[in-house]
């Protein structure tokens, strides 16, 4: 039997060929990896046509001759689309070209124009050779060939000066192709019998793997199982050591002088050894490649499964850093977040890192990352033109953080955010397997932090004003009641500043410079309480500063330096010539001076309230009475007394048009005047035994003479009536609340009193008109008239009744404690009449 020369070579690259592209099918399918898969196919037809020839299978050897011949012919082209591809390069023209070239060179071919099939030769060994005769034509293809090598090295080189030499891959396509081209001159030297046509192709094929490994798109996944790739691999080891039956048996058979039967049984062990040896060692590599996959797999599953059940960016960012630090050992991780034209830095591991730092979206490295680039080594990049243009203040941030490896966050085209990370612990490079792993970790965290982000932002925009910047009303009861549950066992300062008489201003100097002023005392009071607190804007010209952990003192001197600066306003160069600005401010803390975040607004509302009622420009702080309760009915009138008069309180100006109103109501139903005067007295007195301020008694007793100023519209009959009142009659009775603050909005600056005087008839257990609150979200204001309210209808003379006993009265207001009125107030109440404080002949006194 002849024997061919070299075989084994030949089996041992159609062998790797086959492993090669067994790999490749279960790899996730990129551009890059289908061109190598149909550069392996081009190999494989050309080893395998080329090993079936030498063989002299059937159907022939110029069948197989043709196989191989015209797949060599393919291998240029294939060559230079996997090179287009690996650079990312479009090319269509010179694609198409080369492409329609090659078909014709093919079919040349098949037609025996360049090279006719080789001459069969047995030499006096035994062994077979093959001659070939070439033809000049041969120069046609070896011409076109050499134009698409031309294209294939300029290619190279405008990849080079674009990104460097040191492009992930690119120096080892280079090496390959050179070992190929080399390989084939070596093959035409005549005499030469050695396959190194096929030898520089295996080493081609490796160089061209290894340079899809460096640029990491070489990635196993479990598309093909792993019994299955261990069954390819098991029978293409049993077919080379096959192979190598007959040189073993010829070797035992010379060297070793023992029986022929025996010889069998040596060459069966020898070739099991083999057989065993090589499996057991392709085994383990392809055990240890799917065994860190599947171990990456679990962990990219349990972190994309975390990532996905949460909208906050810092919850994604503590995941992200967590499973990267998992799995590569780095001591730090940074994460910047796409801030209008900066990526600022948002978290970092080490809590003593600073944060003070920001990449611009115009920077080379991002700029590198937008070409296409998820992820990129410094020593990579350093290469790269685009480091030339890198800024030096970027350079040294680099450098000081110790940065080796830049990944982007990518959601498509878009970059939501960068990862940082410096050299491994031990200086070691990192691998492509651990760069593959950020290259799936930051695409599954991208697509949740974009969702973050876009979420925030809607929050954010949801509970912004669009004018000032700062947060709105919406947003200021939420964090108000937050905070307040928060800083329950410390303090909480509600600071309000009122811009004074902006109105004035918009209609002295337009409303533009009005926003203008708005926006620059936002801008102020952001800038002064900085990371201490949270400013709002509460209303059109009142803003609103809510700081944790301030009490009195300190709460009243950022006021006060906050004042300051918007007084300097006015000394802008443009706005010298306009009115100065001024703020007046109200200032409440919890839990000293408010025991709920409904007390504690409504207090520092007060307290803002009386700063401009007293002149404006002033910082006034609510604080709670100290009054000793056996002098509680003294102090109310003293109190009332000194609201009174014309310098102390907005109600004096007003007070005799007041009076006019209730006169008409006098005139009208003397039950009603007696009625609120003597609410009024019960309602203050019962607030100054409850503690509360004499900003809050003043504003209490005010709303009390007015809180039934709407009967002045209710018909006589009804007001006047001896029976009880029908459903409708009740209803328009009701009226009266609604018609009250109709009527009150209309006396300037008096609105203040609205909320006790719209509240006397709700209930604490909600049931109540005309809105039906309960509990603390009815003003205490109200809920104490209420009380007095009730007292007062139970013990006075109606058409249809006489008027109960104070007993009688008082027993009502325990039983409708926790029911219809506020059950600590009606405890007070209640002490009061017990002790003496309160008479009704005491209130006919103070009101006469």
């Amino acid at each position: 039997m002849n024997t061919v020369p070299f075989l084994y070579v030949n089996l041992t690259a159609l062998c790797c060929y086959c492993l090669m592209l067994a790999t490749f099918l279960a790899t996730k399918k990129t551009t890059e990896n289908r061109s190598f898969i149909l550069v392996l196919l081009v190999f494989i037809l050309w080893t395998g046509g080329s090993i079936m020839m030498r063989l002299q299978i059937f159907p022939g050897v110029a069948f197989w001759f043709y196989v191989s011949i015209l797949a060599i012919f393919t291998v240029a082209l294939m060559l230079y689309l996997f090179v287009c591809s690996f650079v990312d390069h479009k090319g269509y023209f010179l694609k198409t070209v080369w492409i329609c070239g090659t078909v014709i060179i093919l079919l040349l071919t098949a037609l025996g124009v360049f090279l006719e099939p080789p001459t069969v030769q047995v030499q006096p060994s035994g062994e077979t050779v093959f001659l070939y005769e070439m033809k000049m034509q041969i120069v046609i293809p070896c011409i076109f060939f050499f134009c698409i090598i031309i294209s294939f090295i300029r290619l190279v080189f405008l990849t080079v000066r674009e990104n460097g030499v040191r492009t992930p891959g690119l120096l080892h396509i280079i090496i390959g192709c050179i070992t190929l081209v080399a390989g084939n001159m070596l093959q035409i030297i005549p005499g030469n019998i050695f396959p190194w046509d096929t030898l520089s192709g295996i080493v081609f094929a490796v160089f061209l793997m290894y340079a899809l490994y460096k640029k990491r798109v070489f990635k196993m996944t479990l598309l093909i199982s792993r019994s299955a790739l261990l069954l390819i691999s098991g029978a293409i080891c049993f077919l080379m050591a096959a192979y190598f039956i007959t040189p073993i048996d010829r070797f035992v058979a010379l060297r070793f002088p023992v029986e022929s039967g025996n010889v069998t049984a040596v060459v069966v062990v020898i070739f099991s050894i083999l057989f065993v040896g090589t499996y057991t060692l392709l085994r383990r590599l392809i055990f240890s490649l799917f065994s860190r996959d599947e171990q990456q797999g679990r962990q990219l599953k349990e972190f994309s499964g975390s990532v996905s059940q949460t909208l906050d960016t810092s919850e994604i960012m503590t995941q992200l850093a967590k499973i990267i630090r998992e799995e590569i050992p780095v001591s730090r991780v940074y994460i910047c977040l796409a801030v209008g034209n900066n990526f600022v830095a948002k978290y970092r591991t080490n809590p003593l890192d600073s944060l003070s730092f920001s990449l611009s979206v115009n920077s080379a490295c991002v700029n590198y990352l937008k070409k296409g680039k998820t992820y990129f080594l410094m020593s990579e990049f350093q290469s790269s033109p685009l480091y030339r243009s890198l800024w030096q203040s970027e350079r040294e941030l680099y450098s000081t953080l110790g940065i080796q490896c830049v990944v982007a966050l990518k959601d498509g085209k878009d970059i939501v955010g960068i990862i940082l990370l410096p050299a491994k612990d031990k200086r070691i490079s990192y691998t492509n397997v651990e760069l593959s792993f950020l290259d799936t970790v930051s695409s599954i965290a991208s697509i949740a932090m974009k969702n973050a982000v876009l979420y925030e932002r809607m929050y954010r925009e949801a509970r912004i004003d669009s004018l000032t910047g700062v947060y709105n009303f919406k947003y200021f009861l939420e964090k108000v009641n937050a905070e307040f549950e928060v800083c329950k066992d410390s303090s909480l300062a509600l600071i309000f500043f009122d811009i004074d008489d902006l109105k004035l201003y918009n209609q002295l100097y337009g409303t533009e410079e009005g926003d203008f002023v708005l926006r620059k005392v936002a801008d102020t009071l952001v800038n002064a309480v900085g990371e201490s607190g949270t400013i709002f804007r509460h209303s059109g010209k009142i803003f609103a500063a809510l700081l944790p952990g301030y009490d009195v003192r300190k709460a009243k001197a950022l006021a006060t330096e906050v004042q300051k600066q918007i007084m300097e306003l006015g000394n802008i160069p443009d706005k010298q010539k306009t009115k100065s600005i001024s703020l007046s401010g109200g200032i409440c803390v919890a839990p000293y001076a408010a025991s709920s975040a409904k007390e504690l607004i409504e207090n520092a509302d007060l307290a803002v309230f009386n700063a401009k009622s007293n002149g404006k420009g002033k910082i006034n702080v609510f604080v709670m009475s100290t009054a000793e309760p056996m002098n509680v009915t003294e102090r109310a009138m003293q109190i009332v007394e000194r609201g009174t008069r014309r310098d102390e309180s907005t109600y004096a100006a007003y007070s005799s048009t007041v009076l006019a109103l209730t006169a008409a109501i006098d005139a009208k139903d003397h039950y009603t005047y007696n009625h609120s005067r003597n609410v009024a007295f019960y309602s203050s007195v019962l607030a100054t035994a409850a503690g509360l301020n004499d900003d809050q008694i003043r504003m209490i007793y005010e709303a009390a003479l007015l809180h039934d100023i709407g009967k002045i519209s209710i018909p006589e009959t009804i007001l006047s009536k001896g029976d009880r009142l029908t459903d409708e009659e009740y209803r328009v009775m009701k009226s009266h609340v609604n018609n009250s603050i109709e009527m009150i909005r209309h006396l300037p600056s008096m609105d203040y009193v609205i909320p006790a005087a719209i509240g006397h008839h709700e209930r604490w257990d909600g049931k109540g008109y005309p809105r039906g609150i309960a509990g603390e979200s009815i003003p205490i204001g109200a809920r104490c008239l209420a009380i007095a309210d009730a007292f007062d209808a139970m013990t006075s003379d109606r058409p249809y009744r006489k008027g109960m006993s104070i007993e009688f009265a008082v027993e009502q207001i325990e039983k409708g404690a926790g029911s219809q009125f506020d059950p600590k107030l009606a405890q007070v109440f209640v002490e009061l009449i017990r002790n003496g404080d309160i008479s009704k002949s005491m209130a006919f006194v103070v009101n006469a």
